[in-house]
Parts: structure tokens; C-alpha cells; sequence
């Protein structure tokens, strides 16, 4: 587990969406940082992100990251990594590796 824990090299925000009902019944609301974790980040190369398929539309970078289980993180959350955003596909913990989540995003413009 020492060799993985080394591998985590990317610190990683998460942040949640905070609801406000206005009084004219209008929701509006702000993002705010949840937790902070060291997470393994990197890309996921386009063969395996896509199913190819007839109708072929272009697609965000997806992105794997690897992080310790503990808070976790969920599909409503968005994350902020070098000063980019990304938005949460799918979380499972990581069957290799008891006691870490991979998680599965993709690039997302605010």
C-alpha cells in the first residue's frame, strides 16, 4: 500500500452544490468545497473511453482517479484539479486494490 500511497500525487477538490429557494420560488444556489484529497490522476486514452458507434459525436477528455476510500465523493459533485473543472461519470471502489475508489470524469466547462 506504501508504493500506491506514493503514487498520489495530484491534490484534488471536491465541491458541492449549496440549493437557495428565492422568494419568488426560483432556485439559484453556489458551489462549495466539500474535501480536499492526494488522488492519482490521469487520462484515459480515447479507445477505451468510447464504444464506437455509427453516429459519432466529438467527446470531453475523461479522466481516471485513483484515491483512498474514506469521504466519498458523488455523482453531484464536481471537481477541481489544476484550475480545471471536471464532473464525476462513475464511482466504484477499485476491486485490484480494498480500501481505494476509482473514479471515472470527463472534462467540464462551468
Amino acid at each position: 500500500m506504501a508504493e500506491m500511497a506514493g503514487r498520489l500525487s495530484e491534490r484534488v477538490r471536491f465541491e458541492g452544490r449549496d440549493e437557495v429557494r428565492g422568494t419568488a420560488g426560483e432556485t439559484g444556489g453556489s458551489w462549495r468545497t466539500r474535501f480536499e484529497c492526494w488522488a492519482r490522476v490521469e487520462p484515459v486514452p480515447r479507445f477505451e473511453a468510447l464504444t464506437p458507434r455509427a453516429d459519432t459525436r466529438q467527446t470531453a477528455r475523461r479522466w481516471r482517479i485513483l484515491m483512498r476510500d474514506g469521504v466519498r465523493p458523488t455523482l453531484e459533485m464536481r471537481i477541481r484539479w489544476k484550475g480545471g473543472l471536471l464532473l464525476p461519470t462513475a464511482i466504484e471502489p477499485d476491486p485490484r486494490l480494498p480500501g481505494w475508489i476509482l473514479l471515472w470524469a470527463e472534462d467540464w466547462a462551468d
